[in-house]
């Protein structure tokens, strides 16, 4: 009897720690992790590969708007635009389960682009899809895309999230275009595309002069020329392009931090 209730007894404090210290099915869910690599130019004309970086960038930020998300930077996604490692090695370097993948082209008024979902550790395609837009509708286009993503990952998007996805940066087009151009050459680096950069963001603030990312954009254009160097002679524009910034839109993260 002794043994049958010792046995009994081992049993129930098992039975316990197992149900206290095994995962629940819940908490063994996949990390919502992502990284958005460099989107490709299917088109033989160089000059669309500002737009297509732009969509590329305008994806990444939008799903980096949901705290549901750990969305790798653009910093580190940009090393793999002519890398040949694998989804797996690149899903080994990142610690990244998922990654979003595109390529497309303006074809006249219209854009043509493809995204793919991509599982990092297999390499497995779970979901594709090609969007067919006119450029007037461009900001309904990179609302769409990052809201298929977080849906097939099944990401929360809460409320305030949602509108701030859903904000359009300018009602004006022609900015937008000088906007996005001038993004590409600050990307790229350099004193020249710098300075380049600066002049189509103050083209686009022409254009519309409540355009907070303009000016936000180029005020790190100065803050870039000015740096490591002895004399900062573009630290008042820096100076009053991020106080325009805050005044359009203090909430916006690049206003924060070209002010900061």
């Amino acid at each position: 009897f002794i043994f049958i209730a010792l046995a009994g007894l081992l049993v129930a404090a098992i039975g316990w720690f197992a149900y206290s210290y095994w995962p629940a099915k819940e908490e063994l869910v996949v990390e919502k992790s992502i990284a958005v690599l460099p989107f490709k130019n299917d088109s033989n004309d160089s000059t669309n590969v500002y737009l297509i970086n732009g969509l590329m960038e305008s994806t990444l930020n939008n799903l980096q708007k949901i705290k549901d998300l750990r969305v790798i930077s653009r910093t580190s996604v940009e090393k793999y635009r002519n890398n040949a490692k694998t989804i797996p090695e690149m899903a080994s370097e990142l610690n990244v389960t998922y990654f979003v993948e595109g390529s497309g082209q303006k074809i006249g008024d219209r854009i043509v682009l493809t995204i793919q979902l991509i599982e990092g550790t297999t390499d497995r395609h779970l979901w594709s899809r090609q969007y067919r837009r006119e450029t007037k509708d461009i900001f309904a286009l990179q609302q769409e895309i990052s809201n298929d993503i977080a849906g097939e990952i099944k990401a929360i998007i809460t409320p305030d999230e949602k509108n701030r996805i859903q904000k359009i940066p300018t009602q004006n087009l022609e900015a937008y275009d000088l906007f996005l151009k001038g993004v590409d050459l600050l990307k790229s680096g350099g004193d020249e595309n710098w300075k380049q950069s600066l002049v189509l963001f103050d083209e686009a603030i022409s254009k519309d002069n409540t355009f907070a990312l303009a000016y936000a954009c180029a005020g790190m254009a100065c803050y870039y020329l000015d740096l490591y160097k002895a004399e900062r002679p573009h630290i008042n524009q820096l100076g009053a392009y991020a106080d325009k910034a805050i005044l359009h839109d203090a909430k916006q993260a690049e206003s924060l931090m070209v002010k900061g």
